[in-house]
């Protein structure tokens, strides 16, 4: 039975000691002598100055990798809201043309964002427009009222010698 304790498992052989054990002591430690000991610690010391180096690094280029992908995304978010806004612009133009809207009228008028919405603005700005061109300015002249002639003198001796001449 003492060989079976004294043996160790096969997952214990892998283990590395545990820092409690190393603290307290170490018989391998022991016959180093103080500069030994100190070279061990210097060089444990080392090793978890190197591990947090590695560690920070690792977290620095995954900080990188990441801003450069945001990045990437961005400019392509952007890139879509530009095409975007381009092929609005662009339906909007080709419909003011379309119905003979003036560029001031559809600037200011057509506002929409899709085809549907920018057409049926089109479309009723299209018909107002129409029924301003057929409405009357204002009310029109009546002919058939007021005086017939335009060179109607204005003192009595020229009247009366206009309205001799006419009857010669």
């Amino acid at each position: 039975m003492s060989e079976q304790t004294s043996a160790p498992e096969k997952g214990e052989q892998d283990k590395a000691p545990e820092p409690a054990e190393q603290q307290q002591g170490d018989p391998a430690e022991d016959s180093l002598g103080d500069p030994g000991k100190r070279a061990l610690a210097a060089e444990r010391e080392a090793r978890r100055a190197a591990e947090d180096a590695l560690k920070a690094f690792k977290e620095q280029v995954e900080n990188e990798r990441l801003s450069d992908l945001e990045r990437v995304q961005k400019q392509l978010q952007e890139a879509e809201e530009a095409a975007a806004k381009a092929a609005t612009e662009a339906l909007r133009w080709r419909t003011a043309a379309k119905f003979g809207i003036s560029d001031e009228d559809a600037e200011t008028f057509l506002t929409g964002t899709d085809e549907a919405t920018i057409t049926r603005q089109a479309e009723r700005l299209a018909e107002f427009q129409k029924a301003q061109q057929d409405a009357p300015a204002g009310p029109r002249p009546d002919l058939t009222q007021g005086s017939k002639s335009s060179n109607k003198p204005s003192d009595p001796a020229a009247a009366f010698a206009a309205a001799f001449a006419d009857r010669l």
